[in-house]
């Protein structure tokens, strides 16, 4: 349609198709903008000239979309010469914002529930066998979530938000896994039957115990369980060491026949000989279980170190998982 004052309004019946460079670093909550310019090189700005009635589009025709949100059109005409001659051009700007509740509800929030699920290893006591396995178990569910972003995302150079998140997450993970093993080695040897050491129980089962509510783990000290000094009392005017009477007094002296005598001798030395027989067995049964009570003590003392220590590596990886959720939310609020 030509007006007399040279206006042509021309509605073409066609469907014109362009591409547009795409930035997904911020995906699935990116916002895009996507130039489109129209203009003449076959005619300069001495033939034909556009210019745009309004600088917003029109956007009431617009067909909505499942995926992404036309928030505005705006136009822009600029005049750049080339070689001196004026080749004037309209370019519309359309912003677009990605829907991005389909991929915060079936990728973005379980990964971070599985980045978070990971943190229940570390409540697993260190001699459970599931320990390591049930962290691999969930590795491998991120690493699938990783395979299902890469194929939904589109490809560029940039690598996006979730990508990111997920990265850092299998990161904290491999490393979740380390510790993991380092706690079930430390809980399960018994290092040579050798004590914890002093400034390990003083830092970890005393102060750090505090600090992670664990209450003081420091005061089961094995080497006071060890040989303690005997105990004496007095009884009935007897003097009694751990149980046995050890009379101080001098009793009166009795004369026997010297044919009693030695059939007394002879009887006392044998009884005496089963006696000293019988005390070496004790002491060996005594000593055994007094070893044996050592080495339990100093194992459980172990275990405590290593429960402790594991707990620190939880407090940690939550710290760090925390950290790099809102660091990933932070950026993305931020470009936008």
């Amino acid at each position: 349609m030509i007006s007399s004052d040279g206006l042509v309004d021309w509605k073409a019946p066609a469907v014109t198709m362009s591409a547009c460079l795409v930035d997904v670093s911020d995906f699935p909550f990116d916002r895009q903008e996507c130039p489109l310019k129209f203009g003449s090189w076959n005619h300069d700005g001495r033939h034909i000239d556009y210019f745009s009635k309004n600088d917003v589009g029109d956007l009431a025709n617009l067909i909505r979309n499942a995926e992404w949100d036309v928030t505005k059109l705006v136009a822009k005409r600029s005049n750049p010469l080339y070689n001196g001659v004026p080749y004037p051009d309209v370019t519309f700007t359309i912003h677009m914002t990605r829907r991005s509740m389909f991929y915060v509800i079936n990728m973005f929030l379980p990964c971070v529930l599985l980045a978070f699920v990971v943190g229940a290893t570390f409540y697993l006591p260190p001699d459970c066998g599931e320990k390591i396995s049930f962290g691999v178990a969930v590795l491998l569910s991120l690493a699938v979530f990783q395979l299902l972003v890469a194929e939904t995302v589109p490809r560029s150079e940039n690598i996006p938000a979730i990508g990111r998140f997920i990265f850092v997450s299998l990161a904290l993970m491999a490393l979740s896994l380390l510790s993991t093993a380092f706690v079930i080695t430390l809980g399960d040897s018994v290092q040579d039957s050798k004590p914890v050491p002093d400034w390990a129980r003083k830092v970890f089962l005393k102060y750090a115990s505090k600090a992670l509510l664990m209450g003081d783990q420091s005061k089961n000290k094995w080497e006071a369980r060890l040989c303690n000094p005997p105990s004496k009392h007095v009884e009935n005017g007897e003097i009694y060491s751990n149980g046995i009477p050890t009379d101080t007094k001098p009793k009166p002296t009795v004369y026997l026949p010297a044919k009693s005598i030695l059939k007394t001798a002879a009887s006392t030395k044998k009884q005496l000989e089963c006696l000293l027989q019988i005390q070496g067995a004790v002491e060996e049964i005594s000593g055994y279980l007094k070893k044996m009570d050592m080495v339990k003590t100093i194992h459980n003392d172990w275990k405590t170190l290593a429960l402790v220590v594991d707990r620190i590596f939880l407090v940690l990886y939550l710290i760090a998982s925390v950290i790099t959720l809102v660091v990933t939310l932070l950026n993305v609020n931020g470009n936008k």
